[in-house]
């Protein structure tokens, strides 16, 4: 019987280095397992000792304590076109057989409101270099506006100076002058050549978009993507999860859901606040 994931947040910016190394020491044995190319030192720089303004940490842990899964959120106060702006990044990954059992997003998306209900007026937005198409597919499903688009193959001019701009404050380097999306992050995903091939065949416009501007995700490259942000929007793509995952959500907590059922593939990279999409005809594992 599966049920939903214990949770636990840590305020980063407020915890002792010893306590910082102590989280670093759990998340990374957790890492190692879905994730390959950071070592240990680039880990805690990447994830826990981030010179953000804020940094918190979900911690996703089983019935018997053991820790599954982490996500991390940074809030950066920078200039942005001459305009002090908040960007947030984002981070996690969850090993497979806990994969969609928590309510990561829920805990995410509120915190994203606290954060903007401080200054509402101030540019709000996420940034990331998604290194998977499963990220891509997810954000682009709940996302009520993201950049790039598949349905709009033209980015805005100003969005994407915006992005660029963003990319040269986080030091994200790009691979090719004629991809400017595309940058080098060194964060991969462990699969299996089989989970891999499902990807590549998978059927849905979001999955096959980020193939097409990304194929070399396998090597560590990543997209950018920018999502802007505001009151109204996080609670649309909150209640968008909600919606969706309600019967999930409720068969986990009264500890209902088939563990023995067939196993989709998971939705983790170096940025997906949750770990499921909405069913799409691809076969998965």
């Amino acid at each position: 019987m599966n049920t939903l994931s214990r949770i636990t947040c840590h305020a980063v910016h407020a915890m002792s280095r010893d306590e910082r190394e102590a989280l670093t020491r759990d998340l990374f044995a957790v890492h190692a397992q879905i994730f390959t190319g950071l070592s240990y030192e680039e880990f805690r720089s990447y994830v826990v000792e981030r010179d953000a303004w804020r940094t918190w940490v979900y911690v996703k842990r089983n019935p018997q304590g053991q820790v599954v899964g982490y996500h991390s959120i940074h809030a950066f106060r920078l200039i942005v076109e001459n305009r002090l702006s908040t960007v947030i990044r984002m981070e996690a990954g969850t090993l497979p057989a806990y994969r969609g059992r928590d309510i990561t997003m829920v805990y995410g998306c509120l915190r994203l409101l606290q954060v903007w209900l401080q200054h509402p007026w101030r540019r709000f937005c996420i940034f990331a270099a998604l290194t998977h198409p499963s990220s891509y597919t997810f954000l682009a499903h709940y996302a009520p506006v993201i950049w790039p688009n598949a349905k709009r193959r033209d980015i805005p001019p100003a969005i994407l100076n915006r992005m660029e701009e963003l990319a040269g404050c986080f030091e994200l380097e790009c691979v090719d002058p004629a991809k400017p999306l595309v940058r080098q992050v060194n964060w991969i995903t462990l699969e299996s050549d089989e989970e891999r091939q499902r990807w590549l065949n998978s059927r849905r416009r979001d999955t096959r978009f980020y193939l097409e501007h990304n194929p070399g995700y396998v090597d560590g490259t990543g997209m950018l993507t920018y999502i802007p942000f505001n009151g109204s929007i996080l609670m649309r793509a909150l209640f968008s999860f909600l919606w969706g995952r309600a019967g999930k959500i409720t068969r986990l907590l009264l500890g209902k859901e088939n563990s023995k059922a067939p196993r989709r593939h998971p939705i983790d990279s170096a940025f997906t606040p949750l770990e499921a999409v909405r069913r799409d005809p691809t076969p998965r594992p």
